[in-house]
């Protein structure tokens, strides 16, 4: 069981890696469960944290902008 912001919630954890744009690998840990009414995000932690994103809520679909950070 994992508590955010909409409530507790049982999910699954596992190590995925995850490739974001051309070349960029991340190694994660995600949570995935089927109790969701919509997909999302379940956490931020070990994703965020590589990169400098902006949103753009102006566009029509919204869009977003990364930028890779890289740190010590």
């Amino acid at each position: 069981m994992r508590t955010g912001i909409g409530g507790t919630q049982e999910v699954w954890i596992h190590p995925i890696q995850l490739y974001v744009g051309v070349a960029d690998l991340i190694e994660i840990d995600a949570a995935f469960s089927k109790n969701l009414p919509v997909a999302g995000l379940l956490g931020r932690i070990g994703f965020f944290e590589h990169f400098k994103i902006t949103f753009d809520p102006s566009g029509n679909p919204p869009g977003l902008e990364l930028e890779r950070v890289y740190k010590m």
